[in-house]
């Protein structure tokens, strides 16, 4: 028996995966739900009979987003029974589906913004082989948003195994991790700095990946430390386009058969409109969308770049653009410190003045003057954040990412 989901104490096959698709009379265009499988139940549902779909967080209010109605979540819709015998009549289903999929922007800066996708589009990035056969995935993300799509549908394509990690305790992963021998996991950096600080080693996994966010060197390292038999990648996605770039460091690389859809001005990234999803919030300079992606590049012929930062996140300290991101990388150099986030908090002088969070680790004597007279060797003095807090925690996104207060 090959087995689908490992969710909490519940396991679920692919054989009940199948018999719940044959006896399928309905189902829900919105729902809300903290239920993994019946989450991913009713997106295969819709997928195959090619019906609409809007994926909305199990604990969003109707106010979060336009055109949200408390009437419609939840609320069934009879569909055609569907005729499969076989999981393969389920695949071949999903690869003919014109069912439109449409998901939302994480809304850290404003009202989330709805883009609507196809299966095709989701799935730009996702291989299917034998080579890929008995991988076994720690799932790590929010599954309504488009990385948590992009690893189901990698999995579940393939016929894996997933295994719950999304919002565990760090006990409960390393647990899991080790007793279902997980052989790959994708998850932004801040999850991965959830696990620190390096104890022990896992042997099984196979497979790291970051998204989401920028990372760096340090955790590269100390993720080596904790999987030995890991490579590592990044890979550069957005609700908007799905995945466009892959990296095995902090460089990524413009892929020959898009890059002529890719464009740079004023350093922010542009992408085509043919690879971008629908949505009535897009905005375009001629056929071309600003990602708010802010990139430098390393040899702009050969296509090769890193990411800086996003623009609306750039910080106005006193007329001075601080890039917040930059600031993380530095502080996070200082062994002493396991996870760091930089934001502004408005000042009537100077805009915002600068101030970070730290979590640090345990026994040390680390105090804010002595990361500022470091700070004072690696960057200019309007960079140094002006209140330094020490916390036991950060705040968290829905989709798995810093928080920036």
């Amino acid at each position: 028996m090959i087995y689908f989901l490992y969710d909490k104490d519940t396991v679920y096959s692919y054989n009940t995966f199948l018999l719940d698709i044959q006896n399928t009379k309905c189902y829900f265009p919105y729902l809300k739900t903290n239920n993994l499988y019946l989450y991913f139940l009713n997106l295969v549902k819709a997928i195959i009979a090619n019906k609409p779909i809007v994926l909305i967080d199990f604990d969003i209010n109707d106010f979060e987003i336009d055109g949200l109605n408390d009437n419609t979540i939840n609320v069934s819709s009879p569909i055609t029974p569907i005729q499969v015998s076989s999981f393969e009549d389920i695949l071949k289903s999903i690869h003919e589906s014109t069912s439109e999929i449409s998901i939302f922007t994480s809304g850290t800066t404003g009202q989330p913004k709805k883009v609507i996708h196809t299966f095709q589009t989701l799935t730009r990035s996702v291989r299917i082989s034998e080579k890929y056969n008995n991988q076994r995935w720690g799932f790590a993300y929010n599954p309504t948003h488009m990385a948590g799509l992009q690893v189901f549908f990698q999995a579940f394509l393939n016929m894996n195994t997933l295994f719950n990690i999304f919002n565990q305790s760090r006990n409960l992963i390393y647990k899991t991790i080790e007793k279902y021998s997980i052989t790959h996991i994708s998850a932004t950096p801040t999850f991965y700095r959830l696990l620190l600080p390096v104890e022990k080693s896992y042997y099984s996994v196979k497979r790291i990946t970051f998204g989401g966010e920028k990372s760096d060197r340090k955790l590269h390292d100390m993720m080596l430390s904790i999987f030995p038999n890991a490579k590592i990648n990044n890979i550069y996605a957005s609700t908007e386009a799905g995945s466009l770039f892959f990296a095995q460091n902090e460089n990524f690389l413009i892929p020959s058969a898009i890059s002529n859809k890719i464009k740079v001005k004023n350093n922010e990234l542009l992408i085509h409109k043919s690879l971008l999803g629908k949505s009535d919030s897009f905005t375009f300079s001629g056929d071309y969308y600003h990602s708010g992606d802010l990139i430098e590049w390393i040899n702009e012929e050969e296509g090769l770049f890193r990411f800086k930062s996003r623009k609306n996140e750039l910080i106005n300290i006193g007329g001075y653009k601080v890039n917040p991101t930059e600031v993380e990388s530095v502080i996070l150099e200082m062994p002493e410190i396991l996870q760091v986030v930089v934001f502004g908090k408005q000042n009537s002088i100077l805009g915002n003045i600068l101030c970070a969070e730290v979590i640090i680790k345990e026994l040390n004597n680390l105090t804010e003057l002595s990361i500022r007279n470091f700070l004072k060797e690696k960057l200019q003095d309007f960079k140094i954040p002006r209140r330094i807090i020490f916390v036991n925690t950060l705040s968290i996104t829905r989709t798995g990412k810093l928080k920036r207060i």
